[in-house]
């Protein structure tokens, strides 16, 4: 299996430090919705505020056109963050071979079959969580 940062378009992103504010699984779709963590690299990147050493914005997860969804262990409950948003932790490790996605964090493990996965900032202009 190869590490999430060898799909395209993810070598910008911190999944390990982003936060997994919901997800949704559908017939033919599974979205996560995060606050998703940017690295320098990531054109929309800016400083984080003072005291925080991290940039996020918000953003998805998305797996299209899914042929086969496992989720086992789903983990812990929800936690409320500092803004009073439910999170359930990060997605800890991401892997992926010839169209399966194997994810594991504190909300469960999951295993996508899907023809494609993406990164999707949202662009409402606001997000900006690094305060």
């Amino acid at each position: 299996m190869t590490p999430y940062e060898n799909l395209p378009g993810f070598d910008t992103y911190v999944l390990e430090e982003s936060w997994v504010l919901d997800v949704t699984a559908r017939p033919g779709s599974v979205v996560f919705r995060l606050d998703l963590v940017l690295t320098p690299e990531h054109p929309r990147y800016k400083l984080p505020h003072p005291g925080n050493n991290l940039f996020y914005l918000d953003g998805q997860l998305v797996f299209e056109k899914v042929t086969d969804l496992e989720w086992v262990a789903q983990g812990a409950p929800p936690a409320i963050d500092a803004t009073g948003e439910i999170d359930y932790g990060h997605i800890d490790t991401m892997t992926w071979d010839s169209g399966l996605y194997e994810l594991q964090g504190d909300w469960g493990e999951m295993r996508v079959r899907a023809r494609a996965a993406r990164l999707v900032l949202d662009d409402s202009g606001s997000g900006d969580r690094s305060s």
